[in-house]
């Protein structure tokens, strides 16, 4: 699996580009990587292109495990907002149990929009635009 971080666009913080086999490695990979960089802080608004990936070996046991690093880093992390793009339905549901996930465990706090495109992904990431957000200062 490889991805890409591109910082700054309209109107997400980051975007970050996947392709390949999904892998928990792979995925957990691209967050450390986001977490690390200085330009990250806390309230950004996250674009997430899932559309070129292969989700057919990723397992519950690997989602439970990938909430487990969210849990780990919502100190660092703080709120935000992700929209993933999908590029199927089965993947579109692979996305949706982790939002159930993220929605069970009180320690993540991160709003997931899922989507089929990357214009969907921008105007929900506007809608979710605070007035008060650190994005817009």
């Amino acid at each position: 699996m490889e991805h890409e971080i591109t910082w700054g666009g309209d109107p997400e913080d980051v975007s970050v580009t996947t392709w390949g086999t999904a892998t928990l490695e792979g995925l957990n990979a691209w967050v450390h990587e986001g977490l690390a960089d200085s330009r990250f802080r806390p309230g950004m608004r996250i674009l997430i292109d899932h559309s070129r990936l292969d989700w057919s070996g990723f397992t519950p046991k690997d989602m439970h495990q990938r909430i487990e690093l969210f849990a780990k880093e919502a100190g660092r992390s703080g709120h935000i907002s992700a929209a993933v793009v999908m590029g199927a339905p089965v993947d579109f549901g692979i996305a949706r149990m982790e939002q159930a996930y993220i929605e069970l465990h009180p320690d993540v706090h991160i709003d997931l929009g899922i989507f089929f495109s990357i214009d969907e992904a921008r105007e929900w990431l506007r809608e979710e635009a605070a007035p008060d957000s650190p994005a817009d200062s």
